[in-house]
C-alpha cells in the first residue's frame, strides 16, 4: 500500500515539475500595437509624451509604434486613410474635415488651451516699429508686408496667421506673405538666416528664438493676448470610425494612458516635467523651464471633450476661413470612452 502511495506521489510531483517548468517557460503575451501618427512636436503634446515617457502606454500593454509626419493635415491624412490607429492633432482639423464628409473622429482630450504664439525677428520688430508694450491690435497693423512663416496650408499655426490679421482689418493673403515652412528646427533656420521675418508655433521653438537672440514673442495666446482664441481647445486624440468599431478595446487603453497621465501630471508636476525633458534633450534647460510652466497649464483633467469647446473652436475656425463653420457633435466627437474611461479612473 505505502509503495502505490509512494509512487502515486512521486507521479504528482513530477507532473507538478512539468507544469512549473512549462509556466516559466512559456512566453510572456507580447504587447500590443498601436500605431500613432505625431505632428510637429510641442509640448502641447505633452499629455502624451507623459503617458509615453512615465509607462502609463506599457502598464495598458500598448507598444508605440510612431511617425512623424509633420503637419496636422498630414496626421488627418494618416488617420482617414486607416495607416495608423491614432493622431494626436487639432480639434479644429477635425471639424473641418467631418464638415467634408472626411472618415475621422476625435475620443479624448489632450490639450486645453490654443497655444499658438507669434514670434518676430529683431529686425522686422525694428522696421515695423512694434514695442512689446503695444496692444495687439497695434501689433498686428504693423505686420503688413512681412513673411511669416507656418508649418502648412490648412494647419493650426495657418488659422492662427489668418485669424490675428483677418479679424485686425488685414487680408492675410495679400498683406502678409503666408510661407509654409514645416516643423519648428525650419522656422528657426528660416529665421536666423533672415528668409523670413517671423512665425506662428507653439513653445519650446517660440522661447528658443528669444533665448537664441533671434527675436521676441509679440503675441502669446496663453497669456490672453488673443481675446478671440480664449477657451478654444486644441489637441484631442483622433482615430477614424472604422478603427472605432474595429478596434474599440485598444482604443479604450489609448485614452486610459492618456487619462492616468493627466492625473499624473496635476498630482506629480515636477515629475512630469523630468518625462518631458526627455522629449526636448537639446533644448537648454532654461528655455524648456520657461516653456513647461507656461504649457502645464493647458493640461486638462478630464479625457472629455464638451460639447461647447467643439461650438468654440467652429466659432474660431469661421474667423480664420471668413465663412461660417458648423460642426456637428456627433459626428465629430465619439465621447463615450471618454465618459467610461474617466468614471473608472477619475471616479467621474
Amino acid at each position: 500500500m505505502r509503495t502505490v502511495v509512494a509512487k502515486a506521489l512521486a507521479t504528482l510531483c513530477v507532473a507538478g515539475l512539468i507544469v512549473a517548468g512549462a509556466a516559466r517557460s512559456a512566453p510572456a503575451q507580447a504587447p500590443e500595437k498601436l500605431k500613432v501618427a505625431i505632428g510637429a512636436a510641442g509640448l502641447y503634446f505633452i499629455v502624451h509624451f507623459v503617458a509615453e515617457g512615465a509607462g502609463f502606454f506599457k502598464k495598458e500593454g500598448l507598444e508605440l509604434d510612431t511617425v512623424d509626419v509633420t503637419t496636422g493635415p498630414r496626421q488627418v491624412a494618416a488617420v482617414m486613410g486607416g495607416s495608423v490607429d491614432i493622431a494626436p492633432l487639432g480639434l479644429q482639423l477635425v471639424i473641418q474635415a467631418t464638415s467634408r464628409g472626411g472618415s475621422i473622429i476625435a475620443i479624448s482630450t489632450g490639450y486645453s488651451i490654443l497655444p499658438m504664439s507669434l514670434v518676430l525677428s529683431n529686425d522686422a520688430i525694428k522696421r515695423s516699429g512694434i514695442t512689446l508694450s503695444m496692444t495687439t491690435d497695434e501689433k498686428i497693423k504693423r505686420i503688413k508686408g512681412l513673411k511669416i512663416g507656418i508649418t502648412g496650408p490648412g494647419s493650426g499655426t495657418d488659422d492662427m496667421a489668418r485669424t490675428l490679421t483677418g479679424t485686425r482689418g488685414l487680408d492675410p493673403d495679400k498683406d502678409i506673405t503666408i510661407q509654409p515652412l514645416g516643423n519648428g528646427d525650419s522656422m528657426l533656420a528660416a529665421l536666423e538666416k533672415g528668409l523670413t521675418d517671423g512665425f506662428v508655433f507653439t513653445s519650446p521653438i517660440p522661447e528658443t528664438a528669444v533665448a537664441r537672440n533671434l527675436g521676441q514673442i509679440v503675441v502669446e495666446p496663453l497669456n490672453g493676448d488673443v481675446p478671440e482664441a480664449d477657451g478654444v481647445p486644441y489637441i484631442i486624440m483622433a482615430t477614424n470610425p472604422a478603427m472605432l468599431a474595429e478596434k474599440r478595446p485598444l482604443l479604450v487603453k489609448a485614452v486610459r494612458a492618456w487619462t492616468n497621465a493627466m492625473k499624473f501630471t496635476h498630482e506629480h508636476k515636477e515629475e512630469a516635467r523630468r518625462v518631458a525633458r526627455n522629449y526636448f534633450k537639446q533644448m537648454d534647460e532654461a528655455v524648456f523651464n520657461i516653456a513647461f510652466d507656461k504649457y502645464v497649464k493647458g493640461v486638462p483633467s478630464h479625457p472629455l471633450i464638451p460639447e461647447e469647446n467643439v461650438q468654440k473652436v467652429a466659432k474660431w475656425m469661421s474667423l480664420s476661413k471668413k465663412t461660417t463653420i458648423d460642426a456637428n457633435y456627433a459626428t465629430a466627437v465619439h465621447p463615450d470612452i471618454a465618459r467610461e474611461v474617466g468614471k473608472d479612473l477619475l471616479g467621474k
